[in-house]
C-alpha cells in the first residue's frame, strides 16, 4: 500500500500515526459496508468494501464497529491525508446512499440495520465531501458518482443495489432540504429492545434550521445528538435514561460544519460546479421560496459572534437571554437555545472545532482570548478536559464500572463532564496555529509553533509506549490512564495527524 508524500517523507511521529489508517481501516466481513452502484464495483470482484474501526479493541469487529460520526471525522487524516483516497470515496458514498430522513447514520449496521439518532453525523460527512473535492486531485468528480440508495424515502425496506441511483451532488441537496424543511420522526423499533437505557421521549429526533440566524438547531433534553452522547445507567443514582450532556439548541461545531458546507457551496454554484442557488424554505406560512446558499452564508456571518460570543464586559451582554447564568467570560458559547439554559454558556472543547472548519465566523482577537482560556483551563497532557473543571458538573475520573449514589459519575455518567478526549486537542492546536496568523498581526505564530510541538512531543512518547502503537481514547484527569479508554482510537490518530499536516503547511499561507 502506497500512502501519499507527505507520509512518506514525514517524520517518525507522522509515519506512526498513519500507521493507524492501516491498523483501524480495512475489509472486514462482519462489518459490511453498503454496497456501491454496481457501475462503481465493476472490477472489484465482489470483494468487501473498506470500513474504519472506530476504535480498539471494543470498536474492532461486527455491528459495534463503523459509526458515521467517528468514521467522517476521521476521513481527512487517516485517508485522505494519508492518499488512501479510493478508500474515503467508498465510505463517502455508501454512507450516502444510507441517508434517511435527511441525515446519516450514526451506527451503520451494514446499513440496513442503521440508527439515525444523531444530528452531527451528517454534517461531518459533508465536511469530508467538501475535504474529498479539496485535497484529492480532481475531486470535485466525486460530486457525479452514483449513489445506490439503501432508502430512496424515508419509509423504504432495503433497496437492491442499483435499484435506485442519483448523483452524490443531489444526496447533497437533499439533506440540506430537509433540514431546511425540519426533520421529525421516530426511531423505528423504538423502546428497550433497541436501547435500554433511553427515555421513551429519546426517540424522537428533531432537527432543523433557524431562518432567523441561520443556525442548525434540534435535540432534546431527553436526547443526545452530538459526540458527546452519554446517556445515564444508573437506577441506584438516580441518572438512568437522563442525557449527561443533551447539547439541544444550536451547537457551536454544527453551527461552525453548516457554515462551512454553505460557503463552499455557495462558491461552487458561482462557478457553475454545483447546480442548486439553494434550498426552499417556507416562512410564516407564505409559499415556500429559494433561499440562496449566499443568503444563508451571508446570515451565519451576521449571526454568529452575537449569539455565540460572550463579552468580557458585563454591560455588553443585555443581548444574550439568561445571562445572569454566564460563570466565564470571554469565550464562545457552547451552544444556544438549549433546554438546560446553563448548558449555554458552560466551557467546553467544542468552538475550537467551528474555529478550523468556518475561521471567518470568528473576531480574530476574540478567537485568540477564548483559545488562551481553553489552553490554560482545559488543555491536559494529551487530551482537553470535556468540561471547565470549575463547573459544579466537573467531573475528571471516567470509570464505567462503577456504581453508587453519586449521580455525577455512577455508570460513567461523567463520560464528557471532564475526562480529557484526545481528538478535540487535534482542532485545539490547529485552531490555535490559524488564529496566531492572524490575530494581533500575526505575532504570536513562532510561540504557537513551539507550544504545539512542545503538546505534540507527549502524543509521541505515548505511541511509543503503547502496546497497540496508537493513542487512546481518553485519559481521566491529568493524563492519568482510564481503563474504560479504547487503546487506540481512529478520531485520536486522525485529528493529531491532521495538526502536524496544517503544521508542515504554516508558513506556506
Amino acid at each position: 500500500m502506497a500512502l501519499s508524500r507527505f507520509i512518506s517523507g514525514g517524520s517518525s511521529l507522522i509515519k506512526q500515526l498513519a500507521l493507524g489508517s492501516v491498523q483501524l481501516c480495512g475489509h472486514l466481513p462482519s462489518s459490511p459496508l453498503p454496497s456501491l452502484a454496481p457501475s462503481l464495483m465493476a472490477g472489484r470482484g465482489g470483494t468487501v468494501l473498506c470500513t474504519m474501526a472506530a476504535g480498539l479493541p471494543h470498536f474492532g469487529t461486527g455491528v459495534m464497529r463503523c459509526w458515521g460520526r467517528d468514521t467522517f471525522i476521521s476521513v481527512r487524516g487517516l485517508l485522505l491525508i494519508t492518499g488512501r483516497y479510493r478508500e474515503a470515496r467508498d465510505l463517502i458514498l455508501a454512507f450516502g446512499g444510507c441517508l434517511r430522513h435527511g441525515l446519516i447514520p450514526n451506527l451503520l449496521a451494514g446499513g440496513t440495520n442503521a440508527r439515525f439518532n444523531c444530528r452531527d453525523a451528517v454534517w461531518w460527512w459533508l465536511q469530508s465531501i467538501k475535504d474529498y473535492c479539496s485535497i484529492v486531485p480532481n475531486g470535485r468528480l466525486l460530486l457525479s458518482d452514483p449513489v445506490s440508495r439503501l432508502f430512496p424515502d424515508d419509509d423504504s425496506e432495503p433497496q437492491e443495489p442499483g435499484k435506485v441511483e442519483m448523483p452524490l451532488c443531489a444526496v447533497i441537496q437533499e439533506a440540506l432540504q430537509r433540514h431546511a424543511s425540519h426533520i421529525s420522526f421516530r426511531e423505528r423499533g423504538a423502546g428497550p429492545d433497541l436501547d435500554h437505557n433511553m427515555h421513551p421521549n429519546g426517540f424522537d429526533v428533531k432537527a432543523g434550521v433557524d431562518f432567523s440566524t441561520g443556525f442548525v438547531y434540534g435535540g432534546s433534553a431527553h436526547n443526545c445528538g452530538t459526540w458527546m452522547d452519554k446517556v445515564g445507567e444508573s437506577d441506584l443514582a438516580g441518572n438512568k435514561s437522563v442525557p449527561a450532556t443533551p447539547r439541544d439548541g444550536s451547537a457551536v461545531e454544527l453551527v461552525g460544519l453548516c457554515k462551512s458546507v454553505i460557503h463552499w457551496l455557495c462558491d461552487l454554484n458561482n462557478q457553475g460546479v454545483y447546480k442548486n442557488k439553494g434550498v426552499m424554505v417556507q416562512f410564516r406560512n407564505k409559499s415556500p421560496r429559494l433561499f440562496s446558499w449566499h443568503q444563508w452564508d451571508r446570515l451565519l456571518q451576521q449571526s454568529f459572534e452575537h449569539h455565540f460570543w460572550i463579552p468580557l464586559d458585563e454591560s455588553e451582554s443585555g443581548h444574550i437571554d439568561h445571562a445572569h447564568l454566564i460563570h466565564r467570560r470571554g469565550i464562545y458559547r457552547d451552544s444556544v437555545g438549549a433546554s438546560q439554559h446553563y448548558a449555554d454558556f458552560q466551557l467546553r472543547p467544542n468552538f475550537p472545532i467551528a474555529m478550523v472548519v468556518a475561521p471567518e465566523l470568528f473576531n480574530p482577537e476574540h478567537a485568540w482570548y477564548a483559545l488562551e482560556i481553553v489552553e490554560h483551563n482545559l488543555l491536559g497532557k494529551l487530551g482537553m478536559a470535556t468540561l471547565d473543571p470549575q463547573d459544579w458538573a466537573y467531573d475528571g475520573v471516567y470509570d464505567n464500572g462503577q456504581d453508587s449514589t453519586n449521580s455525577k459519575n455512577a455508570r460513567g455518567f461523567n463520560y464528557h463532564q471532564g475526562p480529557e478526549w484526545l481528538w478535540v486537542t487535534g482542532y485545539f492546536l490547529r485552531a490555535k496555529l490559524h488564529f496566531a496568523k492572524i490575530s494581533n498581526h500575526g505575532i504570536h505564530v513562532d510561540e504557537t509553533v513551539a507550544m504545539v510541538k512542545r503538546v505534540l512531543s507527549a502524543h509521541r512518547e505515548a505511541i511509543r509506549s503503547s502496546p497497540y502503537k496508537g493513542l487512546v481514547e481518553l485519559t481521566n484527569a491529568g493524563g492519568v490512564e482510564c481503563k474504560d479508554s479504547c487503546a487506540v482510537q481512529a478520531w485520536s490518530m486522525a485529528c493529531i495527524l491532521d495538526v502536524l499536516y496544517d503544521l508542515a503547511h504554516i508558513k506556506e499561507v
